[in-house]
């Protein structure tokens, strides 16, 4: 006892290094070398996405730049087209030569001619529309556009435009300063935004139509042509007209806008998913190489103590037969009643040896897949009373009480007699094991063997008033090898194999094993075994 807890307490130099294996040391590494790809992978990738579509991004903004040129050169044109063709050497053929200025400058919708003082000279004014609507217009011209317009400062020959809003109206006003003999002249066009958006947005724009959504705003943003263009992001252009038209600006966004958008949100996604995923799968086989070899290492270290226990378990046994038969041989006898404890004990020992030896030997098929079971019909209760009758004499040397129940009227069923044998005496040798207690000097304690039928199935329980079993133990100790911590701590040897081999008899009969204990409760085992009239297959 004070061995084992010291060897629990101060564990060996050595206990540490068996632990950390290169595997400890290998896979920091791994993981950062891993996680340090996948940053550069998808930072390199996101950089050759951003880069093309900075490239897509910088084609749309050229064309829409060069539209907005096209336009503003359109109107400036035309306006120059009309200040070429007015002579000012002979205004009083201006209004009749009108109708052939507006095929040449169809963009002028009205023009007029002011003297130094901006007063529109007599016959200086012509319009292209109606009587009602030129009237109009020049009112508003005269009352509100010609205050607003700079023309003091104006230098000869600059061509200049105003776009303004008036009574709810927009108006796009070009101008010039001139002179001729002496004489300064100021020759003021209104354009059409009608022929503007009727006719020279849809000959320029309309072209890129398959490529690009195309509309135009005013200041108020509102849509004077085209539709809207939605939500582009970052591949929306957006630009005023420099010279012309300056309250209104161009929006452009290619067709796939949208779809783009969605694609590279999808991109990205999927990068960071394929990314994660990738360093999940390395994680994870990380985590499966570190949990396979704790797995490995604690079957490694299962089996020395299993190899240690069993070594212990044949060396005892053995000693103790080779001792007495010794004693035996050699006639060193007080009295023929040594004579027969000695033999007893040689018997106790041979059986208990045996029961060993069958357990490895059955353990060693099971875990080749060679155990063979030799099913047939029989009455289970037959088997139990007959491993009682066998075990009976040693649960009494021991200072035990046995307690049996087994129904009557009980229905035959398909088993291996041998192997449910073995389950009972695996049981029983467990029982007793941990199932004395010692009062006044004395080993105590009760057994308890059940044989009932419970619905479809028979049950043999199997009791003991020992310590018990944790909850957090009791699946585990079915476990190959494994022994509860109480066993390890204490004297009593094992192999660990007995509860194992439990397990799978009674799978094989297509049955179960639990258990129901408390600490400081004892311990019920259950084997639960279905009733069935047909032959079994050989497991």
């Amino acid at each position: 006892m004070g061995f084992n807890a010291l060897n629990r307490g101060v564990r060996s130099p050595g206990w540490l290094a068996k632990r950390i294996t290169p595997l400890y040391l290998i896979a920091p590494v791994v993981l950062l070398a891993a996680a340090v790809l996948g940053f550069y992978s998808y930072r390199y990738a996101a950089q050759l996405a951003n880069k093309s579509e900075q490239s897509l991004v910088e084609s749309y903004h050229l064309l829409g730049e060069q539209a907005i040129d096209r336009i503003d050169n359109a109107i400036i044109d035309s306006d120059r087209a009309m200040f070429d063709l007015v002579d000012l050497d002979h205004l009083e053929d201006f209004r009749r030569s009108w109708s052939y200025i507006l095929r040449v400058s169809p963009a002028v919708e009205a023009a007029a001619i002011l003297d130094e003082n901006r007063k529109i000279l007599p016959g200086g004014y012509v319009s292209k529309k109606k009587a009602p609507d030129a009237q109009a217009f020049r009112g508003v011209l005269e009352k509100k556009i010609l205050p607003d317009l700079p023309l003091e400062g104006l230098k000869l020959d600059l061509h200049k435009h105003l776009h303004r809003e008036y009574d709810g109206r927009d108006y796009l006003i070009s101008y010039i300063k001139e002179e001729r003999n002496g004489n300064t002249y100021y020759i003021v066009l209104k354009v059409s935004l009608e022929y503007v958006l009727t006719r020279l947005f849809p000959d320029i724009l309309g072209p890129l139509s398959a490529q690009v959504l195309s509309c135009v705003r005013d200041a108020q943003g509102r849509v004077v042509y085209g539709a809207p263009v939605g939500q582009p992001g970052r591949y929306l252009f957006e630009q005023p007209f420099p010279t012309t038209l300056y309250l209104w600006r161009l929006q452009m966004a290619p067709t796939p806008a949208a779809s783009l958008n969605m694609t590279e949100r999808r991109r990205r996604r999927s990068e960071t998913l394929l990314i994660t995923l990738t360093l999940g799968v390395i994680v994870a086989g990380m985590g499966f190489i570190f949990y396979a070899s704790e797995k490995d290492r604690r079957a490694n270290q299962l089996k020395s103590d299993f190899i240690s226990n069993v070594s212990h378990e044949l060396k005892t046994p053995l000693s103790l037969i080779r001792m007495f038969g010794e004693l035996l041989a050699l006639g060193k006898l007080k009295s023929p009643e040594k004579a027969t404890e000695y033999a007893e004990i040689i018997t106790r020992e041979s059986e208990r040896l045996s029961r060993l030896i069958d357990n490895v030997l059955d353990f060693a098929r099971m875990e080749r897949g060679r155990s063979a079971y030799e099913f047939s019909t029989g009455q289970l209760g037959a088997v139990v009373e007959r491993a009682l009758d066998v075990y009976r004499h040693r649960v009494e040397r021991e200072g035990l009480t046995l307690t049996t129940k087994i129904d009557t009227g009980l229905p035959p069923t398909e088993i291996d007699e041998n192997a449910m044998t073995l389950v009972l005496l695996n049981l029983l040798e467990n029982a007793v094991k941990y199932g004395v207690s010692v009062k006044d000097g004395k080993p105590s304690g009760e057994l308890s063997v059940y044989l009932t039928r419970v619905g479809s199935s028979l049950r043999l329980v199997v009791g003991d008033q020992g310590p018990g079993i944790p909850k957090d133990e009791q699946k585990r100790i079915f476990d190959r090898f494994y022994r509860a911590r109480d066993a390890r701590t204490t004297h009593l040897r094992g192999s660990g194999i007995g509860l194992s081999l439990v397990k799978h008899i009674a799978e094989a009969h297509g049955g179960r094993v639990t258990v129901e204990s408390a600490p400081g409760e004892g311990a019920a085992f259950i084997v639960d075994i279905p009733i069935v009239g047909a032959s079994r297959e050989v497991v």
